[in-house]
This record gives structure tokens, C-alpha cells and sequence, in this order.
């Protein structure tokens, strides 16, 4: 079964060949130096640069994987959630290489595909318990079998990615923030005060007092922020709730699978932090995607939509 992937939710285009479950080929392409300027996505540049891109992205994957697109026997793409009209340059896309093909067509969710990731080069056993972190949602996700989500808890305000990257403008970094502030992070000492969100017993997070105590920590230094040591603490705070969250979320429900996904799943601290649960939890298999796939990529896309086809 092969099966052409496509990923266009926000700001990277992607296209990916997927056969029985090997990736042949997951071609990227990323805007992050089109949005740095303006500090964030602008939807309308994102889609024109999807539309731009598509073709040569598509043609890149099929000629990496060394198939011929007659070979394609499925079409999968990204139909939610993202950006509008991101999401329609690669449903258009899609929809016309079916057509074209006489090929079935899988729509699959983006978050879905995150947490599926996670079987590329690895196997779950159930029930799975999966944190998803990303600039648009934080979630912690339930599965006793596949494609049976639950979702156990989020954000009530800002996402995770989104407090990194709002912090990371009032520190004066490139976008996006995140990986800057991971950067420094390394570098710097955990010396400023910042305060962990309530220790309630809710597998929901919030991340709106964080960043407004972090803007205050910025405004009163001013000029005098040691910047490494500011990410630094900030990182660690940030890391210590997620870890909190995923602990309490490990003992109410007893995985016997914990995945890590997402964007900031590629942030340093948080994955070092995750694989140490280890230690405490050693009968249970813990997996983080390796980097090339925490990030919007269409290999994750054409993962979920094999399971998707298997079940119909």
C-alpha cells in the first residue's frame, strides 16, 4: 500500500511517500524566514507560499521516494485543524491528484498525526498516553486502541509554543521564539523567580499567568535581564509543569505507552525531562519522534492515514 501525504496547516509545505509503512520520502519546506519579520504567521503569506512551493515540494518527494505516482494508491492530506486557507491549497492539491488518479482520498487531523508519529521506526502497546505540545495546543491524549482519541486535558489559554513565542518577542528573539529561548537556555542558570501554574488536580493546563509573569520580570529588569538565565528559568518552569501534568496524568490512567509530540517536542530540556520518567516509571515505554518528525511533516500525515485506511 502506498500512500501520497500532504501537510499545509501553517507554515511548512510538505509532502511524503509512505509504503507499508516506511517513509520513501518526507520533503519539507519551511517559511519561518518569510514570518520572521512580521514576529509570527501571517495566514495570507503562508498560503501564497504553499501554493508556491507545492509543486516543487511534490515532485522533490516523488522523485526521492524513486516511485512513479501511478504507484500512488491512496491520497491523504491535512483537512484539521490549521490555518483556512493554508489547509486549502493542500485539499485542492490533493483533490486534484485523486482525481487525476482515480485514487481514494483520506482527510486526517493534524493533532492526530502528531501523536502518530510516534510509530514511525517504534510500536505502542495500549493503552497509549500521549502529550501533545505545539505552538496552537497543549493536550494530553488517551488511546485504548487506535484512532479512539480522548482528550483528558488542555490548555485554557495560551499553548505551550505560544508562551514561548510570545516571551521570546518581549525578549527582543528571532522567530520562532522557542528553539531561541532552548538556545540560551543552555548557556544560562535557573536564577529568576517564576511561578508554576496551581497545583490543582486537573490534567488541564494554563500558561497565561507564566507569560504574564514573565513580562513583568522583563519590564522591571530592563536594561539588567541576564537573557540566558532568564530562558533558563522560564524553560525549566515550563518543563516542570508539562512534566507535572503528564506524571498525575500517568498515575490516574496507567499507560502502558507515553508518547511526547509536537513542535516543542523537539525542545531539549522537555525531552531529556520525559525520557528521566523512565527511571521512575520503568516498565512502562516511553517514545519521542526523532527531530525530523516533531515538527509539521507530511510522514506523520501518511502514518495516521494508513491506520485510518486499515480500519475501514
Amino acid at each position: 500500500m502506498t500512500i501520497l501525504a500532504i501537510e499545509t496547516s501553517c507554515d511548512e509545505t510538505s509532502v511524503a511517500i509512505i509504503k507499508n509503512n516506511q517513509i520513501l520520502s518526507n520533503v519539507i519546506s519551511s517559511q519561518i524566514s518569510l514570518h520572521q519579520k512580521y514576529g509570527g504567521v501571517v495566514p495570507e503569506l503562508a498560503a501564497r507560499a504553499h501554493s508556491e512551493n507545492i509543486s516543487y515540494v511534490l515532485s522533490s518527494a516523488i522523485k526521492d521516494a524513486k516511485i512513479d505516482l501511478a504507484e500512488v494508491d491512496y491520497i491523504a492530506y491535512t483537512s484539521t485543524p490549521g490555518l483556512v486557507s493554508c489547509l486549502h491549497v493542500g485539499k485542492v492539491v490533493a483533490d486534484t491528484i485523486a482525481t487525476y488518479l482515480k485514487k481514494p482520498l483520506i482527510p486526517c487531523n493534524h493533532l492526530f498525526g502528531h501523536i502518530y508519529a510516534s510509530l514511525i521506526d517504534n510500536q505502542w502497546e495500549f493503552p497509549v498516553l500521549g502529550l501533545l505540545v505545539s505552538g496552537g495546543h497543549t493536550q494530553l491524549v488517551y488511546l485504548k486502541e487506535h484512532l479512539k482519541f480522548e482528550i483528558l486535558g488542555q490548555t485554557l489559554d495560551d499553548a505551550v509554543g505560544e508562551c514561548y513565542d510570545k516571551v521570546g518577542r518581549m525578549l527582543g528573539l528571532a522567530y520562532p521564539g522557542g528553539p531561541e529561548i532552548d538556545k540560551l537556555a543552555k548557556s544560562g542558570q535557573s536564577t529568576y523567580q517564576l511561578p508554576l501554574p496551581k497545583n490543582d488536580k486537573t490534567l488541564d493546563f494554563s500558561f497565561s499567568g507564566l507569560k504574564s509573569a514573565a513580562a513583568k520580570v522583563i519590564q522591571q529588569e530592563k536594561g539588567q535581564l541576564n537573557v540566558a538565565n532568564f530562558s533558563c528559568s522560564l524553560q525549566k518552569t515550563i518543563v516542570q509543569t508539562l512534566i507535572n501534568k503528564l506524571t498525575l496524568a500517568i498515575e490516574q490512567y496507567q499507560p502502558k505507552t507515553v508518547v511526547l509530540a509536537g513542535g516543542v517536542s523537539a525542545n531539549s530540556e522537555l525531552r531529556a525531562n520525559f525520557l528521566n520518567l523512565k527511571q521512575k516509571y520503568p516498565n512502562l515505554n516511553f517514545i519521542v519522534p526523532k527531530l525530523e518528525y516533531c515538527t509539521d511533516n507530511a510522514a506523520m500525515i501518511g502514518i495516521l492515514s494508513s491506520y485510518q485506511i486499515k480500519a475501514k
